[in-house]
């Protein structure tokens, strides 16, 4: 137990990367399920909080949704509040792959078909969609030309 209150003190932690850390440690598996069942009934573990945190966190860092559920993901976060906590977000996806565009681009448009393709692949590896990342670049995805 002293050693999942020393985790959680110092950082929020998600149910399974906790159980990892524990693990790691050398902590018995029966034992870990027994103090993370009493930490989440405490309210010192909460993985929706976490999921809400991790969201909030890459919005600041400017990704987008996917990226956000990439970081879920690897945190060990269930499907279930990985999808709550995208739903329950008011993150203006469009206007966020509009600003990261802006900041790294600046407002000039693609001068060519490879500088349109690397303004895409950027905004697609921060985890936008193609529609977001047509409306932060301002043009008709169906027109290729």
């Amino acid at each position: 137990m002293n050693h999942a209150l020393a985790s959680l003190a110092r950082r929020d932690h998600s149910r399974n990367e906790l159980k990892l850390k524990l693990l790691a440690k050398g902590h018995d598996a029966l034992e870990i399920e027994r103090v993370l069942d009493e930490c989440e009934a405490k309210g010192y573990l909460n993985d929706s909080r976490y999921g809400a945190s991790v969201v909030r966190s890459s919005v600041l860092k400017g990704h987008g949704a996917a990226r956000a559920r990439q970081a879920m993901i690897a945190k060990g976060l269930d499907k279930e509040v990985i999808q709550s906590n995208l739903e329950g977000c008011e993150v203006d996806w469009y206007a966020q792959a509009r600003a990261k565009a802006l900041k790294k681009f600046g407002a000039t448009k693609p001068v060519d078909a490879k500088d349109r393709a690397k303004r895409i692949r950027y905004l697609t590896g921060q985890g936008f969609s193609f529609d977001e990342i047509a409306h932060a670049l301002d043009f008709d995805p169906y027109d290729m030309d």
